[in-house]
């Protein structure tokens, strides 16, 4: 049976046997749809896509709610339901927050495709990466699944440019709060694309949100700097980011019995600094580039072992990890001047990137 047949025949079996009229219709609200920023569509509609929100089609939940598998437009996609709390903005608010969100377009961003705006119910329509999550590559049950190190690196790079994008091109600068493997989905080519970038707008206190409803696993990502003062940034990512490339490294999970990835590594990185792979490095990994493993742990260890204000932009991040920025400069930011520069202000958005990094390679060549 494939893929659209087992859809077609779920049932979520905590529904009422009136629910399971065959080929029922909805009402449409996007009949009017020109086709020009994210489709708006009725509550019926998203129901009927995931078989009434069946359980057979969950794809998981995170701070922010449930996301679903669905089929719309004759294609999948991912469907969330926004959790019901009292802190999410009024309708109106909520749906020119959407629209902002999806102009925002980056290969590296999951693409924002709908949104529901019903009563109580709130859903955003995502494209949907067949590959699912990082966390599901990493750590999924898949006999004989191994990610190799090629695939690894370039999901590092590609989300560092994914954040890159929301942290400097902008306005006003995006920050996510909740960096973790499961909002880091992969597609057909293990392009990396950052989930739930937009959700922190939604919400009027998002960071106490996500901390709050966040499981002990989960709270491993969040910097305990800025959790203990309250006062978030876009160096809060940083950290995030830093204790993913750790899970890219070493493959551990975030937690293991009583102690979490950060703790265990910080007792081995120093060594590991020093080419002694053997203890620190997935011992599943058959072959890696040295180089770049170096690269890695360099810039997972700037990133959580720092003070936020010394920590370095994710721009440098991605300079290094690329190899195209010296690591003893990773977290001199003596060019910050350079930054303003290469603000997104409009459709050169991509020269003025490619102009930077010209720059920054004539620099440091």
């Amino acid at each position: 049976m494939n893929r659209a047949d087992r859809h077609n025949e779920t049932r979520d079996p905590n529904e009422s046997s009136s629910s399971h009229q065959e080929n029922r219709s909805y009402p449409s609200a996007s009949e009017n749809y020109k086709g020009i920023g994210p489709r708006p569509y009725s509550y019926g509609e998203l129901a009927n896509a995931t078989d009434r929100f069946s359980n057979n089609v969950l794809l998981g939940e995170g701070g922010f709610g449930q996301v679903y598998m669905g089929f719309l437009d004759g294609k999948y996609c991912a469907i969330k339901k926004l959790k019901n709390l009292p802190d999410v903005q009024s309708e109106e608010n909520l749906e020119n927050e959407i629209l902002v969100v999806s102009r925002v377009s980056h290969k590296n961003l999951v693409q924002l495709i709908g949104y529901c705006i019903d009563g109580a119910n709130r859903l955003i329509v995502l494209e949907y990466c067949p590959n699912k999550s990082l966390r599901s590559k990493l750590h999924g049950i898949e006999e004989g699944e191994i990610l190799d190190w090629q695939k690894r690196m370039k999901i590092a790079i590609g989300s560092a440019r994914g954040l890159e994008y929301l942290h400097e091109y902008c306005e006003p600068k995006i920050i996510h709060l909740d960096i973790k493997p499961d909002n880091i989905l992969l597609d057909n080519e293990f392009e990396p694309k950052i989930a739930d970038f937009g959700l922190a707008l939604f919400f009027s206190d998002a960071a106490t949100h996500v901390s709050k409803s966040t499981n002990k696993g989960t709270q491993v990502y969040a910097d305990p700097m800025t959790t203990r003062t309250g006062k978030y940034s876009d160096k809060s990512d940083i950290y995030s980011f830093g204790v993913v490339l750790l899970e890219l490294i070493t493959g551990k999970k975030p937690m293991d019995k009583d102690s979490d990835i950060v703790n265990w590594a910080n007792s081995r990185i120093e060594k590991a600094l020093k080419g002694e792979y053997e203890v620190f490095v997935d011992s599943r990994l058959q072959t890696f580039d040295h180089e770049e493993m170096y690269r890695m742990i360099f810039c997972a260890k700037a990133c959580v072992n720092r003070l936020p204000k010394s920590r370095p932009s994710m721009r440098r991040m991605l300079l290094a990890l690329e190899g195209n920025l010296p690591l003893e400069n990773l977290c001199d930011e003596k060019d910050n001047k350079l930054r303003s520069s290469t603000m997104y202000k409009g459709p050169f958005l991509m020269n003025c990137d490619i102009l930077f990094k010209m720059l920054m390679h004539f620099l440091y060549r």
